[in-house]
């Protein structure tokens, strides 16, 4: 992770939230010297990450921030997982060039570019953190409040990309191939892996130092706030706790963090809050919401997952898979929510609108919602052999979803609760692909031919290493020799 200079547009800008917090100063590049400085360079970040659009394209090290999971980058790892029906993947006469680019690269689970975005985004965000958390210490000049307001915005955007780094990239089942990682940004001498151990130590220990900050966060904090630190830490101990990483208590600090976060919660059992959820009307981001603990809405210009192309885009929705739609009882009100139909020479034909598309806002993007809280809490039960309490919090959750629904009758509480979580959680920013990852599941589908004309079979074994995508080569093997490739890919060149 290089240093770089912060290049700024030059204007003044608002972000709704964000504007409270500081005016910023017009200039080409940008020269810390004080805490107005830092606020500044936290403030841009922020900006770029919520808001980004025409003139503002800050950037650091040669990469211009976004936010990671963007919507170009959740529409490919919607590729990657196994709730699109892949066969249908071309029938819309205005698909664009790109968009069957992206399907060939990730058809086979070999999305090298994919890899290459997540790598540079998650990356060049943690070195540009790194400044401004070191920048903050060398102004000085600041009280307690602004000094966790600051680091705890910092600290834990942080955590959360190093945390997506080890999701994407690390071999579940390996504990020494971790993920590079450097937090000084005066030291670009590169390093070698840290095992995947040492870095979970460091994400957790970072949220936690977070949570006992006695500031209350500000009205431009995002991240810096107790339910979305404590959502990350549920997210980070039950992906940790199948892995080779794993520790006895995984699922217990699974289970307390979610649970901190359920209390008084009751599923949403009606189909417009559903909807609603995943749509939007004004940009804006929201934090702490009853069904949310982060939920972002904007507009931004993109080349594959907007109006243009992607698998949700007005006139262009791709097929949800039959082997998903055939999960849902017919009674499910996510059914209506999340997928739309249409009438097909005499035949139904269910598409996905998840998120619900409207031209005002092209970007839905909800993180650590109470729902997936609630089922992590409940496998967190399951995973301690408390069956009894899963199985009631799995009923409660089904009654909601579900009109009519009384009882579970079956024995497999576990694996239906694992239903409920690809159920609920399809099409949002990878989620069932790191599920599919964490649980070692095996897949097949057909597509169209990587050769020509024609449909293929394609394979993915339960422990196919395409879990782990590729580190790649122009942007961090050519430049660190400490590092080898993740095992199976071989020369990307």
């Amino acid at each position: 992770m290089k240093r770089g200079w912060i290049i700024m547009c030059i204007l003044v800008f608002g972000i709704v939230g964000c504007k409270d917090f500081l005016n910023l100063v017009p200039k080409n590049k940008r020269v810390v010297a004080n805490l107005e400085d830092v606020k500044t360079e936290l403030l841009t970040y922020l900006a770029a990450i919520t808001y980004s659009t025409g003139g503002l394209s800050p950037s650091y090290g040669g990469s211009v921030f976004r936010f990671p999971l963007y919507n170009d980058v959740a529409t490919q790892l919607c590729l990657y997982e196994d709730d699109m029906n892949m066969s249908y993947y071309s029938d819309h006469s205005s698909i664009e060039e790109k968009a069957m680019n992206v399907y060939t690269e990730c058809i086979d689970w070999k999305g090298v570019s994919l890899a290459s975005v997540l790598w540079e985004k998650c990356y060049g965000a943690i070195g540009f953190l790194n400044v401004i958390l070191d920048d903050l210490e060398k102004a000085g000049g600041y009280t307690q409040a602004e000094y966790e307001t600051i680091t705890g915005e910092v600290k834990t955007i942080r955590a959360y990309y190093i945390f997506k780094l080890l999701q994407f990239f690390a071999p579940y089942n390996s504990d020494k191939l971790g993920i590079p990682l450097n937090l000084d940004s005066e030291n670009v001498i590169p390093g070698g892996r840290l095992s995947q151990r040492e870095v979970y130590r460091i994400v957790i220990r970072e949220l936690e130092d977070v949570l006992e900050y006695e500031t209350v966060r500000e009205k431009w904090n995002i991240f810096y706030y107790p339910g979305i630190v404590k959502a990350i830490l549920a997210q980070v101990y039950m992906f940790k706790a199948g892995s080779a990483a794993a520790e006895e208590s995984d699922w217990a600090n699974a289970e307390k963090y979610s649970g901190e976060l359920i209390a008084g919660y009751e599923p949403e059992n009606r189909e417009d809050i559903l909807f609603n959820m995943f749509s939007g009307t004004v940009r804006e981001y929201q934090v702490g919401g009853a069904n949310y603990q982060l939920r972002m809405t904007y507009r931004i210009s993109c080349g594959f997952g907007d109006i243009f192309s992607g698998i949700w885009a007005e006139g262009k929705a791709q097929r949800v898979s039959n082997e998903l739609l055939d999960m849902y009882d017919e009674e499910d009100i996510r059914r209506e929510a999340w997928f739309k139909t249409e009438e097909e020479e005499g035949r139904t034909i269910h598409y996905i609108n998840k998120p619900g598309y409207t031209r005002s806002i092209n970007e839905v993007t909800v993180l650590f919602r109470t729902a997936e809280m609630y089922l992590i809490n409940a496998e967190a039960k399951c995973r301690q052999n408390r069956v009894a309490e899963a199985k009631d919090m799995l009923e409660t959750f089904k009654r909601a979803r579900i009109i009519g629904f009384e009882n579970y009758s079956g024995e497999d509480v576990l694996g239906e609760i694992l239903n409920e979580r690809r159920k609920e959680f399809c099409y949002e920013a990878g989620t069932r692909w790191v599920d599919m990852k964490r649980l070692g599941i095996g897949t097949s589908r057909v597509g169209m031919s990587k050769e020509g004309e024609g449909t293929e079979v394609y394979e993915l074994k339960s422990d196919d290493y395409r879990y782990a995508l590729p580190i790649p080569n122009g942007v961090e093997l050519d430049y660190n020799n400490k590092i080898e490739q993740n095992p199976g890919w071989g020369n990307l060149n």
